[in-house]
């Protein structure tokens, strides 16, 4: 993720209510970096403290512990034996915020700290706070929470060793998950839903020095990068508003040696397990096996979820809008940052649950999903609570009934886009063979074009043999549609 904002190095400026407009007017200047996080521009205020020495100036407040003053162009403490801080008050920010801030070359000693705090309030008595803690010589990352002025570790400690000049860290509040990054890498992540509102800004303990500190409104969806393994699988930590609670994983696999005129697509995998369980396989890795992404020109894409993901918005719980995480985040991520040729059609494929979820995203949603392929999924659902953990997806049954059960009536009203050229395939004969029959019998009914598979004796894994004669429908209906 890269953002963008403006320093001026004209030290009048830099605070001023100029200059906030300023930025405020270059929000959409972005660019995007994959070594880094990844995501769309945002709004974003900053300040490099490159002016005299003395006070940081009209748009900063002072916490109630102490003040930070300006010293050799950084933010100092003023408090010998505590903690100083200040936060920004020249703009009003929404509940999802990130403050960032520079490690200077100043060298840390004993256990002095420097942090970026976000949704600050009461002088400082209310934060989050991530630190870069010295800790005599054994550097640390650490988390905290500081509720009515006192202080409480959260997440896990990061042993960082001695960070070098220039290192960013940045702190970063979406919904009720707080993340500290270095250098745009999540470090530590939880979900704390203690505190809402406030601002962003810095604390300080004794007179360490934090170097241009940027902050603003955080998009409701952030990707950082992570790591890629020995199979060419890149992993990204994920964080929405809608995507329940804490960081999630997702998983992307590029073609590393395309086959020749092959069109480039991206194909979402939907997990029918929470997090990276595999009780029912590993869909991206059978998908490897198979060599799909070089095959089929594929960017496969799998996204991981707090529970067993039904692919449903939950009105009770905003926390848990899954459909809306991805339609509204996940697809246009993909688009943005993934995309090779800006043609590119969007597959699903899927089974279980996640099968029943394919073919409810794609009706509603045809104009953000090309394909679906689903494979023995419970499309005679009748109840929001028939599935097991069902229930924690939908929320109600009126929810179930009106917006997700594959009714005629529901079928019949996003039927139209599907009238000319075949979308979908679905199979199946594990547990659920009257199901598929029973929902073929509806397509053909209002005259949707599809394919069923024939019927084969296949576990009801990811992995049981489905997976390509699924894919190859996929890749045949998509040049049908070219």
């Amino acid at each position: 993720m890269t953002r963008a904002f403006s320093r001026s190095r004209n030290p009048r400026f830099v605070w001023s209510l100029g200059l906030i407009l300023t930025l405020v007017s270059s929000f959409f200047l972005a660019s995007c970096s994959n070594s880094s996080q990844e995501t769309f521009a945002k709004p974003t205020v900053a300040d490099d403290f490159d002016r005299a020495d003395g006070s940081l100036g009209l748009s900063w407040k002072d916490l109630s512990d102490g003040r930070l003053k300006i010293s050799s162009h950084a933010a100092a403490g003023t408090n010998v034996s505590g903690t100083s801080g200040a936060v920004w008050t020249s703009h009003a920010f929404t509940d999802d915020q990130y403050s960032q801030i520079e490690v200077t070359s100043a060298q840390l000693t004993g256990n002095q700290w420097i942090g970026p705090a976000v949704r600050i309030q009461d002088e400082g008595r209310n934060a989050y706070l991530g630190i870069y803690w010295w800790n005599n010589g054994k550097p640390e990352l650490k988390l905290y929470l500081r509720r009515a002025g006192n202080w409480s570790p959260i997440g896990d400690v990061y042993n960082s060793g001695p960070l070098p000049a220039g290192t960013k860290l940045e702190l970063m509040a979406v919904g009720d998950t707080v993340s500290f990054l270095e250098n745009g890498v999540q470090r530590i992540s939880v979900a704390d839903s203690t505190l809402s509102r406030g601002a962003p800004g810095i604390i300080v303990y004794g007179t360490a020095k934090a170097g241009s500190w940027s902050g603003g409104d955080a998009s409701s969806f952030q990707v950082s990068y992570r790591s890629t393994d020995t199979r060419g699988v890149k992993s990204y930590d994920m964080i929405s508003d809608s995507n329940g609670h804490g960081s999630q994983i997702l998983r992307v696999l590029p073609p590393a040696d395309p086959a020749r005129g092959v069109a480039h697509n991206f194909l979402i995998v939907l997990r029918v397990n929470a997090g990276q369980g595999t009780k029912y396989g590993d869909g991206l890795q059978t998908l490897q096996a198979l060599d799909a992404q070089n095959r089929y020109n594929l960017t496969m894409v799998e996204p991981t979820f707090t529970f067993d993901p039904w692919y449903a918005d939950n009105p009770v719980d905003a926390h848990f809008r899954y459909e809306t995480f991805m339609t509204r985040d996940l697809v246009p991520w993909i688009k943005h940052n993934l995309a090779t040729t800006g043609h590119e059609q969007i597959w699903l494929i899927g089974f279980s649950k996640s099968g029943l979820a394919a073919q409810d995203l794609v009706l509603k949603h045809p104009d953000v999903f090309t394909l679906a392929a689903s494979w023995d999924f419970p499309a005679n659902m009748s109840s929001f609570n028939q599935g097991g953990d069902s229930a924690s997806a939908y929320g109600s049954d009126a929810n179930f009934q009106a917006n997700y059960r594959l009714t005629a009536v529901f079928v019949n009203a996003h039927k139209e886009p599907f009238m000319r050229k075949n979308r979908i395939w679905i199979g199946g004969y594990a547990l659920c063979r009257k199901d598929i029959s029973d929902y073929s019998e509806l397509l053909t009914s209002t005259g949707i074009a599809h394919t069923t598979g024939t019927p084969l004796l296949m576990a009801h894994r990811w992995n049981s043999g489905w997976v390509p004669i699924a894919l190859d429908a996929l890749y045949q209906d998509s040049i049908h549609l070219r």
